[in-house]
């Protein structure tokens, strides 16, 4: 992959065009292709030209432009394509799927349709089947070839060169092992016996539902099914299960980072003490009252050999100075009467 920066694909839907002329400055790319218009019969060579943008950093296919000289056309409405025509005719002759999405957008008072072909995922897209065009009854040049993949160069959709299928694998093996590593890592720290998998493709499409894969120990502890039974045929027994709680579907869960509390919790209980004028046991029922000796938040005690450390957050004195203030009438009553609540907590 080369190192320049790599436009947004939106970023590729950008194009300069003289208002007078109609001339369109921006040339045919890596990433652009330009078609007068929509052609059934062109269909292979297009689909060509997608697979080869997904298998780079994605592209984008634009009718209503002239390439020779480039210029603004513009397309009539009956003349934008279904994208049902792409999406069967790529998953007829491609693999894995090309993701790709549409838009018409306006410039200089014409319609120019636009293909955003994205960057497969698992890399590299590969041809399934060979396809050749047919003319008078016969079949002539071929378009498609049976295994090939089509990799984009300059303005041309070629088949791959070797240093470049290479690139494409390395990389590929380094992001498989990285996602191992990500994915073990979430396993450890959800819990083997708690885990489930969820297919994260289905996630991106529109269904509202997704497959949760997880092995039948975890199924059983889960207080979310009512009813239904295990089986090891698809066929004995019941259907499944009974659903009586939503799932929250979680893109992902985040590696908690070390805290250093050092920094977070700066304040002894000493020096806390100290400047709320509250000591002893009349300190630790006032932090009991206020929610401060059991809240990590605020509070986080450890041990050093036979003593205990107790770390306070520094917003631990207002917290004790708005509630129990300095110049506070029969303030010692007050922190006096919680200390004997304390008391009595303790005792229950």
């Amino acid at each position: 992959m080369s190192n320049k920066k790599i436009l947004k694909l939106n970023e590729l839907l950008i194009l300069n065009v003289d208002a007078l002329t109609k001339r369109v400055s921006n040339r045919e790319s890596e990433r652009r292709e330009f078609k007068l218009k929509f052609d059934n019969g062109n269909l292979p060579k297009l689909a060509r030209t997608m697979a080869s943008f997904a298998n780079r950093e994605g592209g984008v296919l634009f009718f209503g432009i002239r390439d020779q000289p480039r210029e603004l056309v513009g397309v009539n409405e009956h003349e934008i394509p279904d994208d049902v025509i792409f999406t069967n005719f790529l998953k007829q002759y491609f693999e894995p799927e090309i993701l790709f999405e549409s838009k018409t957008i306006e410039l200089l008072g014409k319609n120019i349709h636009c293909l955003i072909i994205k960057p497969s995922i698992n890399k590299p897209v590969i041809c399934r089947k060979s396809k050749s065009l047919v003319m008078q009854g016969k079949p002539q040049k071929e378009i498609l070839r049976e295994g090939a993949i089509y990799y984009r160069y300059s303005a041309s959709s070629d088949e791959i060169k070797y240093a470049d299928l290479k690139i494409i694998l390395d990389n590929e093996k380094e992001n498989f092992f990285k996602s191992m590593i990500d994915n073990i890592t979430l396993l450890n720290k959800v819990g083997m016996d708690r885990a489930a998998i969820i297919d994260a493709q289905e996630l991106s499409e529109n269904d509202s539902s997704a497959s949760v894969f997880l092995t039948n120990d975890t199924a059983r502890n889960l207080n979310w099914i009512d009813s239904g039974r295990f089986v090891e045929d698809e066929g004995d027994g019941e259907k499944a299960y009974y659903v009586v709680r939503k799932v929250e579907i979680k893109h992902g869960v985040e590696i908690a980072k070390p805290t250093d509390f050092a920094i977070t919790h700066q304040l002894t209980k000493t020096a806390l003490c100290r400047s709320v004028k509250i000591s002893g046991l009349n300190f630790d029922a006032v932090i009991w009252k206020l929610g401060i000796k059991d809240n990590s938040k605020y509070h986080i005690s450890s041990n050093h050999g036979k003593n205990k450390i107790h770390k306070f957050k520094k917003e631990c004195e207002d917290i004790i100075l708005n509630a129990y203030p300095l110049d506070m009438e029969k303030r010692l009553e007050a922190v006096k009467k919680i200390t004997e609540e304390y008391k009595a907590a303790l005792r229950k």
